[in-house]
Formats: structure tokens, C-alpha cells, sequence
């Protein structure tokens, strides 16, 4: 083990967009920060690969612009049924790798003073309400060790374990959803120059039966895929590799016939939330309370916003925890990521349905006010980001 110190501010368990912000926020606080990763680094992760607006405005904001030095910009979202598409005007965003991504936010944390350990698993241990700490027994190659953290925060998604235990945490999976898969495709490949004539500046979303698949371009002459799948259409069809070809043949996007081939990650249902979201000293953070099917990028900003609201309403080093700060975050949570999930479950229907979405393609096409509506509920939480009155902004505030 490469720390021999057992007592830290806050260990944050999880090193994807919210455990890595959440790091360097609370680095930048004073806070003395371990951040855990399970996985050997860098790692790839499932993902669409791309960044909102608001996720680009917010990296930003916290002055972490170079964190997209290797991304490409986005400017268009293009959605595709099998005989109509609609392109929507969505400025802002970027495309880019996860391992990019995350391997960038951890060094601007570790440049703050965070202590990163990768390869180490965290096994959260009981506790009573007097305890002022959580206690973690850690383990990697190198053994085990135990510590101790007055805050501990759950960043470790979908298919984290370190809540496992607690009462309060368990998960409601909806026995209905779809699971998602990715791949990146390099220019060395050569079953990728049919999918070369992407649009570029652009998200382009494919929905048809079984799923729907977003494609992006990435700097390098590389294509970054991604899709929700329905799984029983996926194992009857032999597959993400076959569903996905599928999909994208039937949306005029003419897919190798070797395409079968490529491998993809994958992950386990997607769309879950937990009830509760924090117990004593011990809160979770992005995935881990709770997803629902994303696109054009919504995921990480979700992610990145909890992050930086969490980070800015956590006591500071010295101070008591709050006894209801569960409560607190639970509603903070809610004020700043509820409504645009409640928006991407309201736009569920369309995507698991392809007649649905040809129809409201049709009506995006002949009512431009219907698609500049949506385009404005892609782009509206770059208003939020600046005016919403959340902890975050507020402390800004008091410090100017």
C-alpha cells in the first residue's frame, strides 16, 4: 500500500467524473483528500464519450479547460429513424474519450495535494451515529490497510459495491430498462471507412428496433459508439455487436459486414435510483444515486454537477457533520439534477420507440418551433449552470 497516513478529510471512493471533480473541489477546500479507484489506471469506461454544454461550462468554471485540451467540439445533435433525421442546433459541447477525461481531472486533484490510489479496492465497515469518522479497509497488490475518513463519498456508479452494507442504499432497478455498451474505433481499422461519413461538430442518434446508438467523432480519426439495448432483443440477435449493426443499417448508416466482430463493454441495466442517497458521513455522489438512459451527454454533467454541489456544501475540515445532511443533500440533488432527468425519462418513450420518434422527427421538421424546443431543453442547463441559486454558486458568492 502506498499511503501509510490513516486519517484523511474525506475519502471519495471512485475515480470517473464525479469522484475525480469532487477530488480536485475538495482539494482546492483544504480538505485532505484520498481518492480510491477499484481499476488499474487508466481504464476505459462505458460511456458516450461526450460532454454537454453544461459539463463543458462547468469544468471551466472550476478552471479546468485544459482537461479538454484532446477533445473535438460539438455543436449538433442529428437524430436518425430509418427514413427521416433531424438535425438541432446544440453549441457547447465536446467529444472525448472517458480514459482522457478522467485520467486529466485526477492529475489537476493530485496537483492540489489529493493522494490517488488506483487497483485498490474499499470496503465501507458499519458504524454507530456517534462515530465522528467512517472506517474503510483498503486492499491492492500491495496488501491491506485500514483508515479512516470523517466524510466518505460514493462515486463508484452503477455497479459500485462500497454501499453494499448500508441500509439506507438499496437500489431500485426497473426490470424493464436497457443496458449500454461502447467501443471506440481507430482510423487503423479498416471496417470503419463506411461510418466516415459522419457529419462532424455532431452527436448523431440512431433509433430503431432493439436500442439506439450514438456515434461520435473523436480527434485521431477515431469514432466513438454507444448505445442503450434492449437485452432481450440483444441476446436474440447474438449480441451488442449484431444489434448495433442492425440498428445502424436500418437508419441508412451502412455499418462493415465484419462489424459483428468489434467488442464492446458493456453495463447492467441502466435506468435505477436509490431512495435514500446518504447515511452517517457517508453520501452518494452521481451514478451512484440513481441513473436513467442519457444522451448528448447528459451523463457526466450530471455527474460533474453533483460533484461540485457536493464539494461545496460538505462541512469544512474541524466542523461537525450536519445530522441531517443526508436530508440536505437529498434535496439539493434533486434541485439540480432532477428536472433534466425527469426530461430524458419524458424522451424514453421516443427512444425505445422507433414510430414515436419518426413522428416527432417529422413534427421537429415541420415546426421549427418544436425543434428549436428541444434544442433549448439540450442546451437549458447552461442557464442553470450560471443562475441557479444551488450551495455551489452561493458560496462563489460570498467569497467575490
Amino acid at each position: 500500500m502506498n499511503i501509510c497516513e490513516p486519517n484523511w478529510n474525506v475519502a471519495i471512493v471512485g475515480a470517473g467524473p464525479a469522484g475525480s471533480f469532487a477530488a480536485h473541489q475538495l482539494a482546492l477546500r483544504g480538505f485532505k483528500t484520498l481518492l480510491i479507484e477499484k481499476s488499474p489506471w487508466p481504464r476505459e469506461k462505458v460511456c458516450g464519450g461526450c460532454l454537454s454544454n453544461v459539463a463543458v461550462s462547468a469544468l471551466r468554471h472550476a478552471g479546468l479547460a485544459s482537461v479538454l485540451e484532446n477533445s473535438a467540439p460539438i455543436d449538433r445533435v442529428i437524430w436518425h429513424t430509418a427514413n427521416r433525421s433531424l438535425e438541432l442546433h446544440a453549441p457547447g459541447g465536446a467529444a472525448l474519450l472517458r480514459s482522457d477525461l478522467d485520467s486529466a481531472l485526477v492529475k489537476a486533484a493530485q496537483r492540489h495535494g489529493c493522494t490517488f490510489l488506483p487497483a485498490t479496492s474499499a470496503t465501507l465497515l458499519p458504524s454507530s451515529d456517534a462515530d465522528d469518522h467512517r472506517t474503510l479497509n483498503l486492499q491492492n497488490a500491495s496488501g491491506t490497510i485500514t483508515i479512516r475518513a470523517k466524510i466518505v463519498l460514493a462515486c463508484d456508479g452503477i455497479a459500485g459495491t462500497l454501499l453494499s452494507n448500508e441500509p439506507w442504499a438499496a437500489w431500485h432497478i426497473d426490470p424493464q430498462g436497457w443496458m449500454g455498451v461502447s467501443t471506440t474505433l481507430s482510423s487503423s481499422t479498416a471496417q470503419l471507412s463506411p461510418l466516415y461519413s459522419l457529419a462532424q461538430r455532431a452527436i448523431h442518434m440512431h433509433i430503431a428496433p432493439g436500442g439506439y446508438v450514438g456515434l461520435v467523432q473523436l480527434p485521431g480519426f477515431r469514432i466513438h459508439l454507444a448505445a442503450a439495448l434492449d437485452p432481450a432483443i440483444c441476446k436474440t440477435t447474438g449480441g451488442p455487436a449484431p444489434l448495433v449493426q442492425q440498428i445502424l443499417n436500418s437508419c441508412n448508416r451502412p455499418a462493415p459486414d465484419d462489424f459483428s466482430q468489434i467488442k464492446f463493454r458493456g453495463t447492467a441495466l441502466l435506468t435505477r435510483h436509490r431512495t435514500h442517497l446518504g447515511g452517517h458521513r457517508v453520501l452518494a455522489i452521481g451514478d451512484a444515486c440513481g441513473y436513467i438512459e442519457p444522451f448528448t451527454g447528459e451523463g457526466m454533467a450530471w455527474a460533474i454537477l453533483d460533484a461540485r454541489e457536493v464539494a461545496a456544501m460538505l462541512p469544512a475540515p474541524g466542523e461537525p457533520w450536519p445530522t441531517d445532511m443526508p436530508q440536505q443533500w437529498q434535496s439539493q440533488h434533486q434541485k439540480i439534477i432532477g428536472r433534466r432527468q425527469r426530461w430524458c425519462r419524458s424522451m424514453k418513450p421516443m427512444m425505445h420507440h422507433p414510430t414515436l420518434a419518426s413522428v416527432g422527427i417529422t413534427m421537429g421538421r415541420s415546426m421549427p418551433a418544436i425543434g428549436n424546443y428541444l434544442a433549448r431543453q439540450i442546451c437549458r442547463v447552461e442557464t442553470e449552470l450560471t443562475h441557479e441559486p444551488t450551495v455551489a454558486t452561493r458560496r462563489a458568492q460570498s467569497i467575490a
